[in-house]
């Protein structure tokens, strides 16, 4: 039975800086909260969801190696943002094999068994959600968020962000939970009046167990 999340973001725009007229549009900061509310109840912890902007004109920047280590039969982070075209490198830091794969649409990628000390990488492409595994330990479970806007923030405990450097202008604001749906509205970047908006995300029922990269269940070994 799904849970209903209902998650207010408050929207605010502050310290635009008036740039000359040949440095490109004037750039604000968008801060706001998210409230978090399951069966009825405030959730205490408003950490991990991820806020960012899509549409926003300009040349991104480069994107940077982003880094998910194997320590201890676990992905480190477990969850990872990156703006698309970002290489994202999985080191193995275990004493033993492993074999990250993963079969999402915006990266499908097997990178084979390797040893201990040893590193593989993967480009990602595409904007999406990329699930994670190992296919040999069944309890490695990461996510890669991609993201064709490097205006994203994660939210802290409280539910405060803050995306700056944002240039004036309208554009859609998405919310969105690891483990759940995403939220959508629209916030205009201005000097003036800060916008409110009220969005509700859906929290999707737990996936069952996933199945190793060619479709059969995991075995006993670990």
């Amino acid at each position: 039975m799904q849970q209903l999340i209902r998650a207010i973001i408050v929207l605010g725009v502050l310290g635009v800086v008036i740039q000359p007229a040949d440095a490109g549009p004037a750039a604000g900061s968008v801060t706001g909260t998210v409230s978090v509310q399951v069966k009825g109840a405030a959730k205490p912890d408003r950490s991990g969801v991820v806020v960012y902007l899509e549409g926003v004109p300009g040349t991104p920047p480069k994107p940077k190696t982003a880094i998910i280590r194997q320590r201890e039969k676990q992905f480190d982070p477990p969850l990872t943002i990156v703006v698309r075209g970002t290489t994202v490198d999985f080191p193995n830091d275990d004493k033993f094999f492993h074999n990250v794969f993963s079969v999402s649409r915006p990266a499908r990628f097997d990178l084979g068994l390797y040893k201990s000390g040893a590193k593989k990488s993967v480009e990602m492409k595409r904007p999406g959600v990329v699930d994670v595994y190992c296919n040999i330990h069944p309890e490695m479970v990461a996510k890669v968020k991609v993201l064709d806007s490097a205006f994203y923030t994660i939210t802290d405990r409280t539910g405060a962000f803050k995306i700056e450097g944002v240039p004036e202008g309208e554009y859609p604001i998405v919310a969105w939970l690891p483990s759940g749906d995403e939220a959508r509205g629209k916030v205009k970047v201005t000097a003036s009046k800060p916008a409110m908006i009220q969005l509700e995300l859906a929290e999707v029922a737990k996936k069952a167990s996933h199945l190793r990269k060619d479709g059969t269940p995991y075995g006993r070994y670990k």
